[in-house]
């Protein structure tokens, strides 16, 4: 048994519920060979490969010797790639994303994953134009829609934070017969060609069960949904579902099961939140912060000195680094934004250009992260572009 407790206060806070010789046979179905296979079996950048296809820059004689031989011995035909070379045609693709902002770096990330996608297919003339909106503002979500819809993109990729906005923008793109793929959060219904992201109800849940993991039965616990706006965040909503879920249906003990709405997230005023929670509840054992944002509440509870709860919060961003290596925080639940960004993009170059079909949702692993193993998260090989 667990009991929810629901309340409303004055401030507007809701406590809620190879380098060796490699033999090759001829290989007769060239739609199937791609240049980074080239690139692969060469040891070899996919610039290089590019490089010597279009006789551009330098490249040693015995590489492109080697590039030769292999082009050779796998009958490679860049179909593709001579018909867009040859039409001279640029592939736009739109980026509908929140501006990274000194509230939380998270939408960096994501950038960073588009920057290195397009650089590896930006030989097929595609480009990404990039529309980043105050995620604080309506109407600078309102005016990033139609300066987008105004460029005329091939494909979109978007994270739809305001909900009636995105649907207005979905519709527009259903009658222009423009692709469209969710990052981070879907629409339900409207998902006709695909999503990038994680499993929110499932990563609530996740953090419920460590939340809970080796706790007293009788244990108190908190939920913070620290975001603006919080209707237009459904992946959060979801994670609160999830959490709750699995108190539903596995916890059997008789845990206090609390659930704040902080939408204030300026520094003073979730400091004079996270007072008045920590004042009301002075036996908490654990508390899940929702979103990315842990930080502001790890930064609360160090300046406190109280370590003694277990803390759990998401992603490996620059602000939530420090204490995590500190034990403040104990886990990071990882959304893998550089992914979400980097396989958003393939995901339409695969659409579009390719002419493939695609996942309608590509769920990307929930992963643990904590002081002990952050360091060797896959979010540094896919920097180093070892992807």
């Amino acid at each position: 048994m667990y009991r929810f407790v629901r309340v409303r206060t004055r401030l507007g806070i809701k406590l809620l519920k190879t380098s060796k010789k490699i033999t090759r046979e001829p290989i007769h179905n060239p739609g199937k060979i791609r240049i980074i296979d080239i690139a692969k079996l060469a040891g070899i950048s996919i610039g290089t490969v590019d490089r010597v296809l279009h006789n551009r820059g330098e490249v040693s004689d015995s590489t492109r010797q080697k590039i030769m031989s292999i082009i050779s011995d796998m009958n490679y035909q860049p179909d593709i790639l001579a018909r867009r070379l040859a039409s001279k045609k640029r592939c736009r693709f739109g980026v509908l994303f929140p501006r990274s902002n000194p509230d939380s770096s998270f939408w960096h990330t994501p950038l960073e994953g588009v920057h290195k996608a397009i650089s590896e297919i930006d030989f097929y003339n595609v480009v990404a134009e990039e529309f980043l909106f105050n995620q604080f503002d309506r109407s600078s979500f309102s005016r990033k829609i139609k300066l987008l819809i105004d460029s005329k993109p091939d494909g979109i990729l978007m994270a739809p934070v305001y909900y009636e906005e995105s649907i207005k923008l979905v519709t527009v793109c259903k009658n222009l017969g423009i692709p469209y793929i969710f990052i981070n959060s879907t629409i339900d219904g409207l998902n006709d060609y695909g999503f990038v992201g994680q499993d929110s109800f499932q990563s609530g849940y996740l953090a419920a069960k460590l939340l809970t993991y080796g706790m007293p039965a009788d244990s108190s616990y908190c939920v913070i949904n620290l975001a603006r706006a919080l209707n237009n965040h459904k992946h959060i909503m979801s994670r609160q579902k999830g959490f709750e879920e699995y108190f539903y249906t596995r916890f059997t003990g008789r845990a206090n099961v609390y659930v704040y709405d902080i939408e204030d997230t300026g520094e003073a005023e979730v400091n004079d939140s996270l007072s008045r929670i920590f004042i009301s509840h002075k036996n908490l054992d654990g508390v899940f912060v929702t979103n990315s944002r842990v930080f502001k509440v790890a930064r609360f509870l160090k300046y406190k000195k109280n370590k003694s709860l277990r803390l759990i919060g998401y992603d490996l961003i620059n602000e939530n680094i420090e204490f995590l290596e500190d034990g403040t925080v104990d886990f990071l639940i990882s959304q893998k934004p550089f992914d979400q960004g980097y396989m958003g993009i393939r995901a339409l170059f695969n659409l579009i250009i390719l002419r493939k079909s695609i996942n309608r949702e590509y769920y990307l692993p929930i992963e643990i992260l904590t002081r002990e193993n952050y360091r060797y998260h896959r979010l540094d090989i896919l920097k180093e572009g070892l992807y």
